[in-house]
């Protein structure tokens, strides 16, 4: 989330953004290195299998945001937006996301490792060729403007809560999407991000209860 003393929704989908994007480019990366080689590197395989699980749900669940609850509020208040284009794109995105889960489940049945490597490879390449254009006209013509207009506190904050109410019905599981979305980010970018959830979940959930089952991914997080 934003900074709680001065709440944005802009800044907060712009910082959601700088998530996907590194794990856009830490997917590619891994799964054409996994290519040359001819395999997974075993004591990577469990990592990279949620960290591909984790990026997929949590673009997957911010579309859904951004179609169904982000847009529709916008629309009347900033109605230039491209609004359909974008809907359109994201479809494109959907249906990468499909290819990469294909590959995904195959490759937990450790059914054809290059197979299904190769459908990872394909699905996040659709995905990168349209990513930076996409996420520019979002954030220039949409989010970059929300501080500009006539929202007071409590309102930001009521969407806010809102949308992340929404992501977290549609997305999951929170034990790999929420260390995703913190170890993806900046060191700045996570302090802010931590503010957004209750202490109980960065306190103890993170580091304690749920570590065990997202530590795998650590070797592609940032420190």
């Amino acid at each position: 989330m934003s900074n709680l003393n001065q709440p944005n929704v802009g800044e907060d989908f712009i910082r959601f953004h700088r998530i996907i994007t590194r794990g856009l480019e830490v997917g590619i990366r891994n799964t054409n290195e996994f290519l040359e080689r001819g395999s997974i590197e075993e004591q990577k395989r469990e990592g990279f299998l949620n960290y591909v699980e984790a990026f997929s749900s949590f673009l997957d669940g911010h579309h859904k945001v951004e179609n169904q609850q982000l847009f529709p509020y916008f629309k009347p208040l900033i109605p230039d937006v491209p609004y359909l284009q974008l809907m359109k794109e994201h479809k494109v995105v959907d249906s990468s996301l499909k290819e990469i889960n294909s590959g995904l489940n195959s490759l937990r049945s450790k059914r054809d490792v290059i197979s299904s490597l190769k459908k990872l490879q394909s699905g996040f390449k659709k995905i990168n060729q349209i990513w930076h254009p996409h996420i520019q006209i979002e954030e220039t013509q949409l989010f970059q403007k929300v501080g500009s207009l006539d929202i007071n506190r409590d309102e930001m904050i009521r969407i806010q809560k809102k949308f992340s109410d929404f992501f977290q019905k549609k997305a999951g599981p929170a034990y790999l999407l929420v260390p995703f979305a913190l170890y993806n980010s900046s060191p700045e970018d996570r302090a802010i991000l931590a503010q957004g959830f209750p202490e109980t979940v960065t306190q103890q959930l993170v580091p304690i209860d749920w570590k065990d089952k997202w530590t795998s991914m650590q070797p592609f997080f940032l420190k």
